[in-house]
């Protein structure tokens, strides 16, 4: 089948006047529902709600005490104290009814009570002293929510004491969500070579059900145009706003704007953006329909951009401001001058400065989202970004959290993951990024970290203390970390037989490498020489990947036998693992964190049992003086 190309890329900044056009177009106008006030929560107020009631309803007693005359407690001072006989006054508690004779409340730690049931007085109150008159909180007929209100708890209770039981609220928008793809599964049993888990339907819909809307989700439509055809008619007469899950793209199979062209129209098909090009906006009747990209980066892209204004607009509010900080770069970005392009970034704050470390930049890695703190935009016609620029990040966590992150850029191992699990317990993080080993001293020199894990073999097969000597100065200090057993990933029962480096230049034994700066490369490659084996003469040795999780989930495929990694990965991934030796897994620090509290909180994370049981239950770890801290002048190589 011929690929369809996309219309006229459209500017970023044509999108809010595009749909402005589509609303005028479909003739919106905004409808309300009538709701009990008890279930109004987050939802916005139609029309402004006036008091039916006045709160209170009648004079009550602002204190326990009680009540009496004023005019009976004139003359009260402490040098001649009044009596007020039992007649004259009646005990009373907050809230009740102030008694038609009195006009005022004493309380009660004023009140000196006699034996006679008099009591006695050493000052005096004024009229209407401690008395919540009628409509002291809310008058009958005063305004209590304007409209275009998005209602809180609080204006619930105001609602329910001005006698107001129901109210017109704005209806919200119903959205269908219609995920496209022969590919696409909902049930994890099914998956195989070939087949994608619809992720992306379920956080459209928890995003729109979070904006006021509600979102209903489809069965997966196959990629055949008749059928989907009928679906998205059937669904632009049904809600109010329709989404078609993938297909928008340009591929074979890709129906979603041709189907919009044929029965509606389409205003856009591909925006100057990256990751999230292939986004459609269009009609059917009078309901819109937006084809989001396949890829969930996309996704979460182009619902920011299209989507979510769409859904303010249905419930008539404003977009809300986001938080925008500068913030310093730690290495080179580079951008293509077509798109937009929106880099995710985790960040954390060195000498009072917030530090950007660019993610993983592929469309379809839905982590970089997870682990993303904000978001930084290179703008079109911009070929990126040098080391060390300072940039606009829009925050996509709260800067608090931000600042209460160690930056931790180097070596990868799961444990990173333990200790900031175990960190949050106190409210602190650990901001990973996996770069290397190498990597990681180029940040921390760069001021672009707090903590560098390394593993870096010398050349006298010396692990880690020679780092700071060598590339670093008296500003860093070592930490010690674990030994971890390195060695060979082989799948389950080693059926290809490999029992050594040796078996890695066998004709029948495909290698998957690490990145070049990372300690297990360095440690690969010093192992190589020892034996005396060619890296070209190693099927696979060129072939890189960034952690040692990659490498394990690319030994479990069918086309690679084995990689290089840690015991403790070996074992979550259910493999073999040829051992070739124990390595130093340290800690390179920047010493202005020392004492800082969330310093001590890692040191204490390294040495808590809690931890130790974490790598006892990993496997493949062996801890010693694990938190002991070296500093430069005491390193000896």
């Amino acid at each position: 089948m011929k690929r369809k190309v996309y219309l006229d890329t459209v500017d970023l900044k044509e999108i809010e006047p595009i749909l402005k056009q589509l609303f005028t177009d479909i003739n919106h106008v905004i409808e309300y529902e009538t709701v009990n006030t008890i279930d109004s929560l987050q939802r916005i107020t139609y029309s402004a709600i006036y008091a039916k009631v006045s709160s209170p309803f009648y004079n009550a007693a602002a204190m326990d005490g009680v009540a009496l005359s004023a005019s009976t407690t004139y003359l009260a001072t402490e040098t001649t104290p009044v009596t007020i006989g039992e007649n004259e006054y009646t005990p009373i508690n907050t809230g009740n009814i102030i008694p038609i004779q009195y006009d005022a409340v004493v309380m009660i730690e004023d009140v000196i009570e006699n034996p006679d049931k008099s009591i006695t007085l050493i000052k005096s109150v004024r009229p209407y002293q401690d008395i919540r008159p009628i409509g002291e909180d809310i008058v009958r007929g005063d305004m209590v929510l304007p409209k275009n209100h998005l209602i809180r708890p609080v204006d619930i209770s105001a609602l329910l004491s001005s006698g107001v039981n129901e109210l017109k609220v704005i209806r919200k928008p119903r959205v269908v969500i219609i995920p496209t793809g022969d590919e696409i599964i909902r049930d994890v049993k099914e998956l195989k070579a070939g087949k994608i888990i619809d992720s992306n339907s379920y956080y459209i819909q928890n995003e729109i059900n979070m904006l006021g809307g509600i979102a209903d989700i489809l069965g997966v439509q196959k990629d055949e145009f008749d059928t989907l055809e009928e679906t998205i008619i059937n669904a632009a007469n049904s809600y109010d706003l329709v989404i078609v899950g993938a297909g928008s793209s340009a591929g074979t199979k890709d129906f979603a704007k041709a189907i919009i062209e044929k029965n509606g129209k389409v205003y856009v098909h591909g925006i100057s953006i990256k990751p999230g090009k292939p986004t459609i906006i269009g009609k059917i009747s009078n309901t819109p329909v937006i084809g989001l990209p396949g890829y969930p980066v996309s996704t979460f892209i182009a619902f920011d951009l299209v989507v979510r204004p769409i859904i303010k607009k249905f419930l008539n509010l404003n977009e809300n401001s986001k938080t925008i900080v500068k913030a310093r770069l730690t290495k080179k970005v580079y951008s293509s001058l077509k798109n937009h392009e929106f880099v995710r970034v985790k960040l954390g704050v060195i000498n009072n400065e917030i530090i950007a470390t660019p993610l993983n930049r592929g469309a379809g890695v839905t982590m970089s989202l997870v682990k993303a703190d904000g978001i930084m935009v290179i703008e079109k016609n911009r070929e990126g970004y040098e080391e060390m620029s300072l940039v606009d990040v829009t925050l996509l966590k709260d800067l608090k959290e931000i600042q209460n992150s160690l930056i931790v850029i180097g070596s990868h191992d799961i444990l990173l993951d333990k200790v900031d699990d175990l960190m949050s317990n106190n409210k602190y993080h650990l901001a990973s990024s996996h770069v290397g080993s190498f990597g990681g001293i180029m940040a921390i020199k760069n001021n672009g970290c707090h903590i560098a894990p390394v593993h870096i073999l010398s050349e006298k097969g010396e692990y880690n203390k020679f780092i700071i000597d060598k590339y670093l100065d008296d500003s860093y200090s070592l930490v010690r970390g674990v030994s971890r057993i390195q060695g060979l990933y082989v799948k389950k029962g080693n059926p290809k037989n490999i029992q050594s480096l040796k078996d890695l230049t066998r004709d029948d034994i495909v290698f998957v490498n690490r990145q070049r700066g990372s300690g297990t490369r360095i440690l690969l490659d010093y192992s190589l020489k020892e034996a005396g084996i060619k890296k070209e003469d190693i099927k696979g040795y060129d072939f890189e990947l960034s952690t040692h999780m990659l490498v394990a989930s690319s030994v479990n495929d069918p086309r690679f036998d084995t990689g290089m990694g840690t015991k403790s990965v070996a074992n979550l991934n259910d493999l073999d693992i040829i051992e070739i030796g124990e390595e130093h897994y340290d800690f390179i620090i920047l010493n202005e964190i020392i004492g800082t509290p969330i310093f001590d909180n890692f040191i204490n994370v390294l040495k808590s049992e809690a931890f130790k049981k974490e790598l006892d239950e990993l496997g493949g770890y062996v801890i010693e003086n694990i938190g002991e801290i070296i500093k430069k002048k005491e390193v000896v190589d």
